[in-house]
């Protein structure tokens, strides 16, 4: 299974039978690390935000691709019925979800490059300005010129910032199997802990084994949704809400990484 285009693909599925594991590739953009289910070079990937149920069943891939959870969903809905995802969410310039939420990290993906990039919520990057999500002016601010420019955006608690863990130990905190978007020099991809960790335990360990620069914690737990697709290929579920032919209806959104044909 080794992907197609230039890059590395690395996709661990928990099966019956083991674990599978994609092959690799040889660019020094990408690390060998433990944990990582899927990691690509800048440029021969891109990001997309699915929002749900619109955006499914997406269009065929055209190469290696993992679609995974993406922000946390709340118990709210959307005007149209639909669930809705917490705190900001923009999806090609329609912005969906316009509250921030006080968690601190804000994922972008640039709409002609399907290039990510992560942000702390006081200092997001855009079009040369730099916002701060807090107030409410700047806000405003923020909410146009990403209309404007089509972006995608999603928001989540930020583990690791500029290469240093921002989490601290929480007495009784709990623990789940955690999935991590990460960027890392030129490269960016998932990451997911082989076991329960509570989030600073799992801040710790993406930044032991990968050392990124800034790593953004993804929705999981019950919302466990993660799927390899692959051209000419049946799709592999590797989450427990993706083993079924239906999309289960309590999410709200998903996160699709795959390598460019």
């Amino acid at each position: 299974m080794r992907g197609t285009g230039r890059g590395r693909l690395l996709v661990a599925l928990a099966l019956a039978s083991g674990v599978l594991l994609a092959g690799t590739g040889a660019d020094a953009c990408e690390t060998a690390a433990p944990g990582v289910l899927f990691e690509v070079c800048q440029g021969e990937g891109r990001a997309e935000v699915l929002l749900l149920p619109d955006a499914w069943p997406p269009d065929p891939p055209t190469g290696q691709e993992l679609i995974v959870t993406g922000a946390y969903t709340g118990t709210d809905q959307r005007a149209d019925g639909a669930p809705a995802p917490v705190g900001l969410m923009i999806v090609e310039g329609r912005v969906v979800g316009r509250t921030i939420a006080r968690m601190d990290g804000v994922l972008l993906i640039e709409p002609s490059t399907g290039q990510p990039r992560l942000n702390r919520r006081g200092a997001v990057r855009l079009g040369g300005q730099r916002y701060d999500l807090g107030p409410l002016e700047s806000r405003r601010a923020f909410l146009k010129a990403a209309a404007a420019a089509g972006i995608s955006a999603l928001q989540s608690h930020l583990l690791v910032i500029d290469g240093r863990v921002d989490t601290r130990p929480v007495t009784g905190a709990p623990e789940a199997v955690r999935r991590i978007f990460f960027v890392k020099g030129e490269s960016f991809g998932i990451w997911q802990s082989a076991d329960p960790l509570t989030l600073d335990a799992a801040a710790r360990a993406i930044a032991r084994d990968v050392a990124p620069d800034m790593a953004l914690n993804l929705d999981m737990g019950s919302y466990d949704f993660c799927l390899h697709r692959a051209p000419a290929a049946p799709d592999l579920a590797c989450g427990a809400l993706s083993a079924g032919r239906r999309l289960d209806p309590r999410l709200s959104n998903l996160l699709r990484l795959a390598v460019k044909p």
